[in-house]
């Protein structure tokens, strides 16, 4: 079995007819909840200074999706024989990337220690 796959639980929560992986479920659980709607209202902000980017967290959990898809498909390209024992799945690390930021309170990133 998939080291990743593996539930805490001995419970099956899966509907009869549904198709999706736990992966893929725990993506549309992610996708549907309200803390991932609620990234929309938050700023995210890259850099310090005259150029700094805002952008919301749930555009910057979105590009941190496509980006972590990017890495992965990489380092298959590259590294074959490594990503065979490592069990990479795409939707477990898009799902893991836009969850990233759920629950940061504001400003708690990489600027903690900056407001106090």
């Amino acid at each position: 079995m998939d080291i990743w796959i593996q539930r805490r639980h001995g419970q099956k929560l899966q509907r009869q007819g549904d198709h999706r992986t736990p992966y893929q479920r725990d993506k549309a659980r992610i996708l549907h909840s309200a803390a991932f709607r609620r990234l929309q209202a938050k700023t995210q902000v890259l850099g310090v200074g005259m150029s700094d980017f805002y952008r919301t967290r749930l555009t910057h959990s979105l590009e941190a999706s496509q980006i972590g898809q990017g890495i992965a498909a990489q380092l298959r390209s590259k590294y074959a024989e490594l990503t065979e024992h490592l069990g990479m799945n795409d939707t477990l690390i898009e799902a893991l990337c836009l969850a990233h930021d759920i629950g940061h309170p504001p400003y708690a990133i990489n600027h903690d220690n900056s407001y106090v």
